[in-house]
Parts: C-alpha cells; structure tokens; sequence
C-alpha cells in the first residue's frame, strides 16, 4: 500500500513539472530567425539582434523573441538603420502549413 501511495505522489509530482502549452526555452535557427523577420515585416519594429528566445506548441508555435532594434518605418532587419536600439519583447503566432506567420504582440522593455 505505501509502495502504491508513493508511485501515485511521485506521478502527481511529475505531473506537475510539465505543463501542456507551456513556454520553454528555444534555440534560435535560421527557421525561428526568419520567422521573426517575416513577422516583423508587416510592423515598424525592426530587429538588430536577438537575445533569447522561448517557444510554446499551440495549434502552430508561438515564439517570443526578446531583441534589440528599433522602431521606425519599416519592420524587418533594421541593418545600419538603428543607431540607439531600445529592448523589444515580440510574439510571433507561426503555422507553417497554412502560411501564416504574424506578430500577436510587441512591447519595449526594460535593458536589463
């Protein structure tokens, strides 16, 4: 019986750690880069560099990007157009098989 109740515990506990939908840490690729790129293109937020990135399975993947760029006239790469880059969080809503990849959110944060 207690050998049960601790399998039981154990399993709740385990249970606990993951989470369905929940956001973890993700590698920047060349496929979560341009996916950025492409988001940020339809914004005047422009990207000079990115910092670190989280990922979360939704029906596609939502990515938030925490970059450094600026806001100006046009989105994308900022490339030599960003002479004092301000910290951005970006939310990038991406399905690849119905081509949609769209910024949901954008917001200045603190440099930290």
């Amino acid at each position: 019986m207690l050998r049960y109740l601790l399998l039981l515990l154990t399993g709740v506990a385990s249970a606990d750690a993951l989470i369905v939908g929940g956001w973890s840490a993700t590698a920047v690729t060349t496929d979560t880069r341009a996916a950025l790129v492409r988001a940020l293109s339809k914004t005047n937020v422009c990207m000079k560099s990115i910092l670190w990135a989280r990922s979360q399975v939704v029906a596609g993947m939502n990515y938030e990007f925490h970059i450094d760029g600026c806001r100006g006239v046009h989105g994308g790469e900022c490339g030599n157009a960003c002479k004092s880059p301000r910290r951005f969080s970006v939310v990038v809503f991406d399905q690849p098989w119905t081509h949609t990849t769209i910024v949901t959110s954008v917001s200045e944060t603190e440099n930290l």
